[in-house]
């Protein structure tokens, strides 16, 4: 086999990687969920968050640049830093319930 086959077929996902993705639906349940439980205003969208990601990379920083761009009044009481940690938490949190509940 040649060594470009090799490759190409490295490069397919297999159904654990699949399955470790959340899809953009999930991704997004569970941001709501994290600015609901954090009492934020927030709601993203597909577009919204179809945007971030094609600003951002980094999760964190997308966090910090969606509250400096739309909720910067937060930024009086908190540093982006600490508020985009905790969101991530929640969310991860959120993601990693929903893991357990579907297995």
């Amino acid at each position: 086999m040649e060594q470009a086959q090799i490759e190409r077929q490295n490069d397919i996902p297999t159904a654990a990687t699949v399955q470790q993705q959340p899809s953009v639906q999930q991704q997004l349940a569970a941001y709501n969920s994290a600015f609901v439980e954090l009492g934020l205003r927030f709601r993203w969208d597909e577009a919204m968050y179809g945007w971030l990601c094609g600003v951002v990379e980094c999760e964190r920083t997308r966090i910090a640049h969606y509250i400096e761009t739309y909720h910067a009044h937060l930024l009086t009481a908190y540093d982006a830093p600490f508020l985009s940690q905790l969101i991530l938490e929640k969310k991860n949190a959120y993601l990693e319930a929903m893991g357990r509940r579907v297995s």
